[in-house]
């Protein structure tokens, strides 16, 4: 006879099948009875280490005399199973009289996940920018967004709202400034720009043929 009862044996099982519903198929939990210490496992969830209904306690730590009701729980140290890494703690369950009649073993098997973090450390060290500097940067959709992007980047230079406020000089400034930047080789560009202006095309090309008033030519 076991010196856990069945009915918190039973409760130990659903708690057992509980967490490893929970954590997932690299978890095992491991339900110790010490009445028999050479066939003390009574309950296995999961499967990280093989053992089965049946089998010894998993080390001599469990037969020791220091085992006694002062024998602190044992949690989340790290054990090796071959080549995998394993995460485990042991809570001793414990009578009336706190002496421990059993064990919750939990193991986890980190192996997997170890393995995909040294994947993902070595992709983004790889791709990890080695510059200091942050570069405030924008992404265009299309070519009205283009435009759009550029010209309240102009805007902003002003100190103005909208085109509406932009002088003649200002506009003449702006299509040099763009053209500089290479805007006018994208097809299409002129016409936008007449649009977001709210002038005509033929003003686009008389502010292109006009000399700037400030230093805006390669900027």
């Amino acid at each position: 006879m076991g010196k856990i009862n069945p009915q918190l044996l039973n409760l130990l099982k659903r708690f057992a099948e509980g967490i490893v519903a929970v954590v997932g198929p690299h978890c095992e939990v491991v339900v110790h009875d010490f009445a028999d210490l050479e066939h003390s496992v009574v309950v296995v969830a999961g499967n990280v280490t093989g053992r089965q209904p049946g089998a010894p306690v998993p080390d001599l730590s469990f037969t020791s005399e220091e085992l006694t009701r002062y024998a602190p729980d044992q949690i989340n140290y790290r054990t090796r199973l071959g080549n995998r890494s394993i995460q485990s703690s042991t809570v001793w369950i414990r009578d009336e009289n706190g002496d421990p009649i059993g064990a919750i073993c939990i193991n986890v098997d980190y192996t997997d996940l170890e393995q995909a973090q040294q994947i993902l450390d070595r992709l983004t060290t790889a791709v990890r920018s080695t510059s200091p500097v942050t570069v405030d940067e924008t992404f265009a959709r299309d070519l009205d967004d283009l435009l759009d992007i550029a010209v309240t980047e102009f805007l902003q230079q002003q100190g103005v709202q909208s085109v509406d406020a932009l002088s003649h000089e200002d506009k003449v400034n702006l299509i040099h400034e763009l053209e500089a930047r290479g805007l006018f080789r994208i097809r299409g560009a002129v016409n936008r720009l007449a649009d977001l202006l709210n002038v005509s095309r033929a003003s686009i090309y008389n502010y292109r043929a006009s000399r700037p008033t400030t230093n805006n030519e390669g900027a």
